[in-house]
């Protein structure tokens, strides 16, 4: 597949994550999702008891600024160290931005949060997700830099898109555990954060190709 062809592909799909969130976000009234969203947080509060209580409390933590930012502030450092500028940038816009998507969409929908017992404080809206969302276009960006990387190297690669995978499906699935999201709010967030994550590797594109991490050295030299 030429670049040409690989952006148009990511811009496709773009806005297919982008239509299929746009489908939930004009359904989430629905008295029959919503009655099935309470059924789902019931049933993983039940299933797991109090042990499920610590694990996904963790397991949220992780998905939060707390992690995400210092994570993005050591990278910044590596990438000014190894004179990655673009890639750099890119990084800041991939975590701000997704982020203040899901401050204007929160701000948009102004959907509440479920009724159920919050184990976990929350101060804004539901719907999106912000934690399913950031994680996605965040650790879904640092997964694709890291894969291109080891698959530079002649590395095992493919360990790390399933680790992506299952961390941001159990920091999604906490949020509903904790009864801050409606499932539908953890849709919409994979939803809407994946779209960002597209729109991340498409602009990654455009990166110089001496900043790519997919280089593979030659006799010693980069190519």
């Amino acid at each position: 597949m030429t670049v040409h062809q690989k952006r148009i592909a990511l811009l496709t799909w773009v806005l297919i994550s982008a239509l299929l969130f746009v489908m939930i976000a004009v359904n989430f009234k629905e008295t029959m999702l919503l009655n099935f969203g309470e059924w789902v947080q019931s049933y993983l509060y039940n299933f797991l008891g109090s042990f499920g209580d610590f694990v996904f409390v963790v397991i949220t933590y992780i998905g939060s600024a707390y992690v995400s930012f210092p994570i993005m502030g050591i990278l910044i450092c590596v990438f000014l160290f190894q004179k990655r500028y673009w890639t750099m940038l890119l990084l800041v816009f991939n975590l701000i931005g997704v982020r203040q998507l899901n401050w204007l969409l929160k701000t948009i929908f102004e959907r509440p949060r479920p009724e159920l017992e919050h184990l976990v404080q929350v101060s804004s809206e539901s719907f999106p997700s912000g934690h399913s969302m950031n994680s996605i276009a965040f650790f879904g960006f640092l997964a694709y830099l890291l894969y291109l990387k080891l698959k530079a190297s002649g590395k095992p690669f493919r360990w790390v898109w399933t680790s992506a995978v299952v961390l941001i499906a159990f920091i999604s699935l906490s949020r509903v555990y904790l009864g801050v999201h409606y499932p539908l709010d953890v849709i919409g967030g994979i939803l809407a954060g994946g779209a960002w994550l597209l729109l991340s590797i498409f602009l990654y594109t455009y990166v110089p190709k001496k900043e790519h991490f997919n280089r593979r050295e030659r006799g010693g030299q980069k190519s």
